[in-house]
């Protein structure tokens, strides 16, 4: 029987852990510092009451009875919680960090636990728990990613190993996110000017006949080949576009970010680096790109 303890119970390890428990045969063990608050304090024994999650006095009571040990926290507070940890593990404990944080704070994490002999997996959850429960998609790395792979998808969880070395998975996260959250931020920006001229339709169909014309990859290749290229023309082309949203009351942040990076790309002087033109491959192109930036 997997013996599991959540340091934190909130959304996420509570999510996990009436998951886990619809799953299979399982002991949980939780510990909340809200417990006894008199505002989350009813919540927390209620999630309690439902997982059969037995309520530990503290970060040293858990671990006493847990084998695997989640930190279901928050970034800020991650790395607070395991210097505590730290103090209590031994080598048959892993130590799994679920918060959303950044690299370097998941490779902190696991140079403190180091002296303990425990394992350390960082984990990234790749959706909302509430919706997948313990079977939302996780990406795992660190020492102790193979493990917690193996003794917890036979309980329905969805993991997959990316690598070895502690803060690859979180980096996944993040770096995802540049991309995701930054095509929200663009989706709000032009549709929130699109639709002060009665566009929208007219925008949206362009775009999307010209992201259809080609899968994904390639799409990224072929915007890439072109931005390296002409990244100075298109500076000006961004300012341009800087100056109508500003005319127009509106916020111009993506698009003046887009300025400053592509202003910032044509330094690098690729167009002459690559001739004023490439049909390179994508691994070419940001070879490139990143050798040059170095210098």
């Amino acid at each position: 029987m997997v013996k599991l303890g959540f340091i934190g119970f909130g959304g996420a390890g509570y999510g996990l852990a009436r998951g886990l428990r619809e799953g299979g045969a399982i002991d949980i063990f939780f510990f909340d510092p809200m417990l006894h608050d008199e505002s989350a304090g009813p919540l927390l024994n209620k999630r309690a009451d439902e997982t059969g999650a037995r309520p530990c006095s503290g970060i040293a009571e858990l671990i006493e009875g847990a084998e695997i040990i989640i930190s279901c926290v928050t970034g800020s507070a991650a790395l607070a919680v395991a210097e505590e940890a730290a103090l209590h593990l031994g080598p048959q404990h892993l130590f799994a960090d679920v918060n959303t944080a950044s690299p370097r704070t998941m490779e902190l994490v696991y140079e403190t636990l180091r002296g303990s002999g425990s394992a350390f997996a960082d984990v990234a959850l790749m959706g909302a728990v509430p919706a997948f429960l313990h079977r939302v998609p996780c990406l795992a790395s660190g020492n102790g990613a193979q493990r917690l792979k193996t003794s917890m998808e036979p309980l329905g969880m969805d993991i997959t190993w990316v690598g070895q070395a502690p803060g690859q998975a979180s980096a996944i996260k993040m770096l995802r996110s540049v991309f995701m959250k930054g095509f929200l931020a663009l989706l709000i920006e032009t549709l929130g000017a699109t639709h002060r001229y009665g566009v929208d339709g007219i925008v949206l169909d362009s775009l999307a006949r010209t992201m259809a014309q080609n899968d994904f990859l390639e799409t990224v290749r072929l915007q890439l080949a072109k931005g390296v290229i002409s990244a100075e023309r298109m500076s000006h082309e961004m300012e341009a576009v800087v100056q109508t949203l500003v005319e127009m009351g509106l916020p111009a942040t993506m698009s003046a970010a887009t300025r400053d990076t592509l202003h910032w790309c044509s330094g690098l002087e690729l167009a002459k680096y690559f001739n004023h033109e490439t049909d390179g491959s994508l691994e070419e192109i940001l070879d490139a790109l990143t050798v040059e930036a170095r210098k």
